[in-house]
């Protein structure tokens, strides 16, 4: 595994995201689409930022040519597990060129020191979807497919006792007579994840009054038999949703017999449903409330704000719900549910905050999300932006996937992927993943994180992440990358391309304003002063302690204009002036490192 390297241009830019969002023009800045579902059978073949910047190294674990990880308007399941002893096992959806091997789970582990050769198919080469990976037992792994077949397709578990190695066992779980089990999501719980935790949706034919319905199941025996059967959880059952949207439900990792999933976070709200005793019985927990009836929803509306049907939730050490979810503006028109893909904004909510409506998430802005409290991500760009013509939007908000991992100090980490304008092919903007992070319950939030600016990623579509829920010294993610914007898949933005699996492991010491878990800086820094300014700027140093210090200026291209070479300094008081009279008018960073610690402040010369 690869050291993973910080520069200083993040801090500024983490620092300096908080201070305007990015206004879009252009003629699709409100583009509506219509909401569509695609078949389980297929899987239709068919700057803030400145590029330059070495940021983390990665390893390529991983291939597929199938590039469609989340489909939808849904969730990337759990897929990744970082092991107590330093291992790592992941997966990922993975197909061959031609489909050669079919559709299925791809797979690899990383042993503690290296990463082994991926395995492009786990079980028979039959063409399957959806992955989930979790621990399962004292030392072992499992994974889950759907096998789509129509009226009675199946989930398979593949499950070996000692992970990273050994013959995979195949268990199969039947559908209800004349439907199929599609869309699945699967964790474990228990002292030795001994607990199987499965939801899936139907297929094919109405379910118990419903056009889909989702089915909850749980095994103690490595899925021998199930205790819990095809249960519909009060609150997803006909009384409430007509149909049941795929993929649009996420689980949490387990905090002892605590469980808990999200469902909606789209035109219909959203809900976490929680159990305190292992799945016997549930709790709903609103988060966001919609006028908007699932049963008998109106004709047509006005444009409103909600979510897209992506959601993220964790548990923290209490047991209390963090959620994550994209916002979305959609309206209902008299042939569908429209949206509006590029609808910025990341949300975060816990349970002790307001429950959500219609009017705080606005159509229009986002400023009552972030005087809430609420907004913890939006797009990283200039002032403003011209979203070009046809820009692929994987039919998603553009603070799309999210993924949410707490440490044991209940520090959250949550990962998803933006549109990151400024790295263009020429024709189209990509994405990349973006990491947030807060150590104070969800409070205040560091600020955002590019993962994806140095020099190698300058053409690079960088999405899908794939976070480990727990985290110890290291945040665990892996993504999808490849060099052409959008999918393939479904929405076929470009023609099939090998896609890789990247994986990255960030020190969580690296991931800070302020480290939360190292001792704290030993020095202060004032903002820069005079700002504007036209001839000299200063700052003030005060230093608890004797400290090599050195200061760089950038510009906003990321090239060093001034510096201050590093200088042994006694502890107290310091300031320091620079001339910038010969420098561009524009935006610049300084930034002061002493030790392994930095901060970095903005300033404008006029």
């Amino acid at each position: 595994m690869k050291n993973v390297l910080l520069s200083f241009l993040i801090v500024a830019f983490a620092f300096a995201g908080y201070a305007q969002h990015t206004q879009f023009t252009g003629p699709n800045k409100r583009l509506q689409v219509k909401q569509t579902t695609l078949n389980p059978a297929e899987g239709l073949v068919g700057s803030a930022l400145i590029p330059g910047q070495k940021l983390y190294d990665f390893d390529i674990i991983g291939y597929t040519w199938n590039d469609l990880q989340a489909l939808n308007y849904g969730n990337v399941m759990q897929r990744m597990w970082a092991y107590s002893d330093g291992t790592v096992g992941s997966s990922w959806l993975c197909a061959g060129e031609n489909d050669d091997p079919d559709r299925g789970a791809g797979y690899n582990y990383y042993d503690g020191n290296n990463w082994g050769e991926p395995d492009w198919h786990v079980g028979p080469d039959d063409r399957m979807g959806s992955p989930s990976y979790a621990p399962y037992g004292p030392e072992g792994e499992i994974i889950s497919l759907y096998r789509y077949a129509v009226g009675a397709g199946p989930i398979y578990f593949y499950i070996r006792e000692t992970k990273g190695e050994g013959d995979w066992e195949e268990l199969e779980l039947l559908p209800p007579d004349g439907v199929s089990l599609v869309w699945h999501s699967m964790i474990t719980s228990g002292e030795n994840f001994e607990y199987i935790h499965l939801l899936a949706l139907t297929y094919d034919a109405a379910y118990n009054g419903q056009e889909h319905a989702l089915l909850y199941y749980r095994s103690s025996d490595g899925g021998q038999t199930w205790d819990i059967s095809e249960q519909v959880i009060d609150g997803l059952g006909p009384d409430y949703f007509a149909d049941i949207n795929s993929l649009s439900y996420a689980w949490a990792n387990p905090v002892g017999s605590t469980i808990a999933f999200t469902y909606g976070f789209d035109e219909f709200g959203g809900r976490i449903f929680k159990s305190t005793d292992n799945g016997d019985s549930w709790t709903i927990i609103p988060v966001f409330d919609s006028p908007f009836s699932g049963i008998d929803p109106p004709e047509t509306s006005d444009r409103f704000g909600c979510g897209v049907g992506t959601s993220a939730i964790a548990l923290d050490s209490q047991g209390k719900a963090h959620v994550a979810f994209s916002r979305m503006v959609k309206n209902f028109q008299p042939d569908g549910v429209y949206y509006e893909p590029f609808t910025d904004g990341m949300i975060y909510w816990n349970e002790d905050m307001p429950v959500l409506d219609t009017t705080t998430i606005s159509a229009n802005t986002m400023e009552y999300l972030e005087e809430g409290g609420y907004l913890m991500g939006w797009v990283i760009g200039d002032e403003t932006y011209e979203i070009p013509d046809g820009q692929p939007n994987y039919a998603n908000a553009l603070c799309a996937f999210p993924q949410f991992s707490l440490d044991a100090q209940d520090n959250m980490f949550v990962a998803y992927c933006s549109l990151a304008p400024g790295f263009s092919n020429g024709t189209f903007d990509y994405r990349h993943v973006i990491l947030n992070r807060s150590f104070d319950g969800g409070n205040s939030w560091v600020g955002q994180i590019d993962l994806n600016t140095d020099l190698l990623f300058v053409f690079s579509e960088c999405v899908f992440p794939m976070m480990a829920p727990l985290i110890d010294d290291m945040v665990h993610v892996t993504y999808q990358e490849d060099n052409e914007p959008g999918i393939n898949q479904w929405l076929a933005n470009h023609d099939p391309v090998e896609n890789r699996i990247h994986h990255m492991a960030i020190p969580t010491s690296s991931l800070v304003g302020v480290n939360p878990n190292v001792e704290v800086s030993n020095f202060e820094v004032s903002q820069v002063y005079p700002n504007p300014s036209s001839g000299q700027v200063g700052i003030n140093l005060k230093l608890d302690r004797s400290s090599e210090v050195s200061i760089v200026i950038m510009n906003v291209m990321g090239q060093q204009v001034q510096s201050l070479n590093s200088k042994a300094f006694e502890a107290g008081s310091h300031p320091f002036n620079f001339d910038v009279s010969d420098l561009d008018a524009g935006v610049y960073y300084l930034s002061v490192t002493s030790g392994e610690q930095q901060i970095t402040r903005k300033f404008v010369i006029q």
